[in-house]
């Protein structure tokens, strides 16, 4: 499952990187593929709005294990996960003699793919997700590495039976960048350094899968790596003609092109009855009041597809927001979009959470 920002992507011999005369330059792919400088800090609304969902995020479970006995894990969602022993080990290949330190961060529901700005979509085109998992590990603050794989078993949670096997996706919440300066002998050099990624995270397909396991409910996978983000999704399958949506804000906030990680303004949208939510991220440029906001990938919303949008903006210490149930109408005659008005509306941070909550019954 891939954010809806141009793939940035991890391998650095694959990344499109633009740098220039300076002694020390900086420079990055924005979500429409531009390469900026990498110097936009988030504004003081977007960390209002980025502290708010923080504080009602999927919260870490924390487990103490041995290296040599760890176990099996079960979280307060359900999901099992079981370390073989020797598992664990430190970047030098030992296993660790200390007591080991596991956390496990999980996400099931549209109410967490918003909190945690982890939408599901690939290209614009929304998936069905079946969670999205990460662990670490850590002997005395030291990050772990895995000898064996992490035997894990997710309980299903979505409405719609997975099919027997369900792609696996590998995610990182890094960008990288290049850094082009001089070293020691005043030799002009470059590093590659990750920053964080505006649009969420990056992900790509895995070559495993889950397998679904009727007697337990569950879909069984190994983690083979620790640090990263992994995920069950599948295609949703919508078939017929698509269009690109254009969402209008009536209150949006104009540092949202500068404002980096965070943004003050946000569009989301929740395909009805699907575990998924789609994050427009490109935004309409050179727009009038009443016209700014964000559209969708081109041609890729389905036409008759019923949902839910959430818009929300963070501006002058004050959140508004609308939650509009919408079916997707065809473009007008004579046009290749189609638009979508957003009336928002002050709110407190309590409505807003609960606003985002109630995706998970759309």
């Amino acid at each position: 499952m891939r954010s809806l920002s141009v793939r940035a992507l991890a391998l650095v011999t694959t990344i499109a990187v633009v740098s220039c005369n300076k002694q020390s330059a900086v420079e990055k792919l924005n979500p429409d593929g531009n390469a900026v400088a990498a110097t936009a800090e988030p504004s003081r609304d977007a960390r209002l709005l980025a502290d708010l969902f923080k504080s009602a995020a999927p919260k870490t479970s924390f487990f103490t294990v041995s290296a040599k006995q760890p176990g099996t894990l079960s979280t307060p969602n359900g999901t099992r996960y079981t370390i073989p022993p020797g598992a664990l080990r430190r970047k030098d290949g030992s296993v660790p003699t200390g007591p080991v330190s596991v956390a496990i961060r999980e996400v099931y529901s549209p109410k967490d793919f918003v909190l945690t700005n982890r939408p599901t979509a690939t290209n614009g085109q929304y998936l069905l997700s079946y969670g999205e998992f990460f662990v670490r590990a850590t002997e005395g603050g030291a990050d772990l590495t895995l000898a064996a794989p992490i035997a894990v078993q997710a309980p299903v949670r979505a409405q719609v039976r997975p099919q027997e096997k369900v792609p696996m996706w590998d995610g990182d919440t890094s960008v990288y960048f290049t850094v082009n300066g001089h070293n020691q002998f005043n030799q002009p050099t470059s590093v590659i350094q990750p920053a964080s990624q505006d649009p969420g995270i990056n992900w790509n397909a895995a070559p495993d899968f889950a397998l679904f396991n009727p007697g337990t409910g569950t879909l069984d996978f190994q983690l083979s790596q620790l640090i990263q983000w992994r995920n069950c999704d599948v295609f949703s399958g919508t078939t017929g003609p698509k269009t690109t949506v254009l969402g209008y804000f009536n209150i949006y906030n104009d540092d949202t092109p500068s404002s980096s990680p965070e943004q003050p303004s946000m569009l989301f949208f929740k395909p009805k009855t699907i575990n998924s939510v789609v994050k427009f991220f490109n935004i309409i440029l050179n727009a009038p009041n009443g016209f700014k906001g964000f559209l969708s990938y081109q041609n890729v919303i389905p036409v008759g597809q019923q949902g839910s949008f959430l818009a929300i903006t963070a501006l002058g210490g004050q959140f508004y927001a609308e939650l509009k149930d919408v079916t997707i109408a065809p473009p007008a005659s004579g046009t290749n979009y189609t638009p979508v008005s957003f009336n928002l509306q002050p709110v407190t941070g309590a409505q807003l959470l609960t606003l985002i909550a109630d995706l998970n019954n759309r």
